[in-house]
């Protein structure tokens, strides 16, 4: 008897290109960081092969591809300009968002930002009581390398944005001796989301399941420390 042939499930994620979260690594000629090692493992527990695609630093193109399909999901923070376009599934974690200053500076509470020059990120920047803060004086730049290289030549004070993120580029960079300890404004929880065009959104809930698994056995907690 010939056995019965089972199509295999093929997904597609998308997600920014940034360490440690993804990015492209020469010595290995492949996608590394937590966002890799999360999909590795939900594909072993899933049975299904996902697809990863890295797009460069900002939104745009992420949404763009989840509203026309041609990706089926993404594990980012979550927009408004996005939600009418995906179905929201499992938290993942929470992305601790504020601002780290140079090591002389201290920040104890929100008020100590007044009298600091800070780089801010044009594309992820964080939202509500900062962005419209009138008497904090921001200088936008393109991304967070721009930012502490200032720091490091005494041109400002400080970095907001995706405090983990700023570290990593920071120790990678040789400038993490330069920083202090952060100032934790907010928690964005990193969602997966997935396209409500998607063919494959039959399969949320088995994401969602691989998702909650490698979460409650630890899995997560050692990807993270692997790639802090």
């Amino acid at each position: 008897m010939v056995p019965v042939c089972v199509n295999a499930v093929e997904l597609k994620f998308i997600t920014l290109e940034v360490a440690p979260w993804a990015y492209y690594d020469d010595s290995s000629d492949g996608y590394i960081g937590i966002f890799s090692d999360v999909v590795a493992e939900m594909e072993k527990r899933t049975g299904f092969t996902i697809k990863i695609t890295l797009s460069s630093f900002g939104f745009s193109r992420i949404n763009r591809e989840l509203e026309m399909a041609r990706q089926d999901c993404t594990l980012v923070i979550l927009q408004k300009k996005r939600e009418d376009i995906i179905v929201l599934g499992e938290v993942l974690f929470n992305h601790s968002m504020g601002v780290i200053a140079n090591k002389n500076v201290r920040l104890d509470k929100y008020e100590d930002l007044y009298k600091l020059t800070i780089s801010v990120h044009e594309v992820l920047s964080l939202e509500g009581q900062f962005m419209d803060d009138k008497k904090l004086n921001m200088e936008f730049d393109v991304d967070y390398s721009t930012g502490l290289r200032k720091i490091q030549h005494g041109r400002l004070d400080a970095v907001a944005g995706a405090i983990s993120t700023i570290q990593y580029l920071a120790k990678m960079e040789g400038m993490d001796y330069l920083l202090g300890k952060p100032l934790v404004l907010k928690q964005e929880p990193i969602h997966l989301q997935c396209s409500k065009k998607s063919k494959n959104l039959k399969h949320l809930d088995k994401l969602n399941q691989a998702i909650k698994s490698i979460k409650s056995d630890g899995t997560l907690a050692k990807i993270i420390k692997r790639n802090s």
